[in-house]
C-alpha cells in the first residue's frame, strides 16, 4: 500500500514538474536605418502578444532588454473604439543593431509618465499638451466666443525635461508668473493668430486657404506614460463653394519633437481637394526656409534679442507635390481624396534647448524623416 501511495506522488510530482509553463516573448528589433535611433517607440500588435503568452484579462506585463532591466510601455489604443490594440515601448540602437526583447507575464514597475495633456477650461478651453522636450495648443470653443478666432497649433518652447502645462497656467492664472515670460524652464512667444500656427493643414482653393474655426470637441484616446492622443472636430466651414468637415488626430510620443498628425476632410462630392500644410511666417521679415518635395518644409521664425530662435518644420513620409510660400505661409501642398487619411508630421525646437542654427535644425529634421522612412523591423520568436 504505501509502495502505491509513493508511486502515485511520484508520478503526480513529474506531471507538475513537467506542465508547461508560459515561455517570455522573444522580440527582435533591427534598426535598418543609416543613423542611430535613441527612444524610438517599438509598436506590436496587442492580439498576438496576448494570444502567444496566453494572457488571460487579468494578468499584466513585464518588457525587459538583454540586460534585464525593465521598459516602460503602453497599451494604446488606434481609434475611438478605445480598445487597446498596440502595445508600444521605447528601444535605442545604433544605426544597422539588432537586439532582442522578452516579453513576461509579471507585475511591472511604475514608470515616471513623459507625455501630459488635457483640457484647460479655466483657460477659455485652451487643449494644450507636452512631453519631455517640447508643448503644444490648440484653441477651444470659449475662446472663439470671445472673437479669437484660429486652428492653427501653437507652440511651447521648453527646456526642461519636466511635464509643466498645469504649473504654467495656474501661475499665469494666479498672477504669479506669466508663461510668455522664461521662468527657467520656457515660454510661449511662438505668434500663431488667425493662422495655421505650426503645421497644420487646410484646403486650399485657387490659392486660397480655407480655414476652420476653434475646435469644437477634444477627446482624449492616450494619455501616457509614453503616448498622448486626441481628437478634435471642427464645426462645418466652406471652402471651394463646398462645406467641410473637418477631424485631425494628433499624438504626440515622449522624447519627440514632432506630432503625428492625421487629418480627415469630408464633403459632399467626392471631388478631389488640393490640401495645404503651412508653417505660418512673419510678415516683412527675412524669409529663412528650406523645402524638398521628398517631403520636408522648415523655417527659422525671427530672432527674439531675449528669448532666442523657434525653429519649424513639417514632415510629410510621401512629400509634396508642391512647395510655395503664399498666404503668409511656407505650404506643402499635395492632392486629397476626400474621406481618406492625411498623415505627417509637424513640430519644432529652439535655440535655447539644443539647436543652436538653421542648419543644424534642418539636419536634424532629415534624420527625423529618416526615422520615419525607415522605421524598426520586428520579429517575434
Amino acid at each position: 500500500m504505501q509502495t502505491k501511495i509513493f508511486t502515485l506522488l511520484l508520478a503526480t510530482a513529474l506531471f507538475i514538474g513537467c506542465s508547461p509553463s508560459k515561455q517570455a516573448l522573444i522580440v527582435e528589433v533591427n534598426n535598418p536605418a543609416s543613423i542611430d535611433k535613441e527612444n524610438e517607440m517599438v509598436e506590436l500588435d496587442w492580439i498576438t502578444v496576448q494570444q502567444k503568452l496566453s494572457l488571460s484579462a487579468e494578468e499584466t506585463i513585464i518588457v525587459t532588454g538583454d540586460n534585464g532591466q525593465q521598459l516602460p510601455y503602453q497599451l494604446v489604443t488606434n481609434d475611438k473604439t478605445g480598445i487597446k490594440e498596440t502595445l508600444i515601448f521605447p528601444v535605442s540602437l545604433q544605426a544597422g543593431q539588432t537586439a532582442t526583447f522578452q516579453i513576461t507575464t509579471g507585475e511591472p514597475e511604475t514608470f515616471t509618465p513623459l507625455v501630459y495633456g488635457r483640457l484647460v477650461p479655466e483657460r477659455k478651453d485652451d487643449f494644450a499638451w507636452e512631453n519631455n522636450r517640447v508643448a503644444f495648443r490648440i484653441y477651444g470653443p470659449a475662446l472663439k466666443a470671445t472673437g479669437e478666432i484660429s486652428n492653427g497649433m501653437d507652440f511651447w518652447a521648453k527646456k526642461t525635461e519636466s511635464l509643466v502645462i498645469d504649473k504654467w497656467y495656474k501661475d499665469d492664472l494666479a498672477g504669479v508668473a506669466s508663461y510668455h515670460e522664461d521662468h527657467g524652464e520656457g515660454l510661449d512667444f511662438y505668434k500663431v493668430g488667425r493662422t495655421l500656427g505650426l503645421g497644420m493643414t487646410a484646403p486650399l482653393d485657387n490659392d486660397t486657404l480655407c480655414l476652420g474655426d476653434n475646435f469644437v470637441t477634444a477627446e482624449i484616446l492616450d494619455n501616457g506614460p509614453l503616448r498622448i492622443t486626441l481628437i478634435l472636430t471642427y464645426d462645418p466651414y466652406e471652402a471651394g463653394g463646398e462645406t467641410i468637415d473637418e477631424v485631425r488626430f494628433i499624438s504626440l510620443d515622449a522624447y519627440r519633437h514632432f506630432n503625428k498628425v492625421t487629418n480627415v476632410f469630408n464633403k459632399v462630392d467626392a471631388d478631389e481637394l488640393t490640401v495645404a500644410t503651412g508653417i505660418v511666417m512673419e510678415k516683412d521679415k527675412p524669409e529663412i526656409i528650406f523645402g524638398d518635395n521628398s517631403g520636408i518644409i522648415a523655417y527659422e521664425t525671427p530672432a527674439d534679442n531675449v528669448n532666442g530662435t523657434i525653429y519649424t518644420a513639417v514632415i510629410h513620409p510621401d512629400g509634396f507635390r508642391d512647395i510655395k510660400v503664399a498666404n503668409g505661409h511656407l505650404l506643402g501642398l499635395n492632392n486629397y481624396q476626400p474621406g481618406t487619411s492625411y498623415t505627417y508630421y509637424a513640430g519644432g525646437g529652439w535655440s535655447k534647448a539644443g539647436f543652436d542654427s538653421f542648419e543644424a535644425w534642418t539636419q536634424f529634421v532629415k534624420q527625423e524623416k529618416e526615422k520615419i522612412d525607415q522605421p524598426f523591423t520586428i520579429q517575434i520568436k
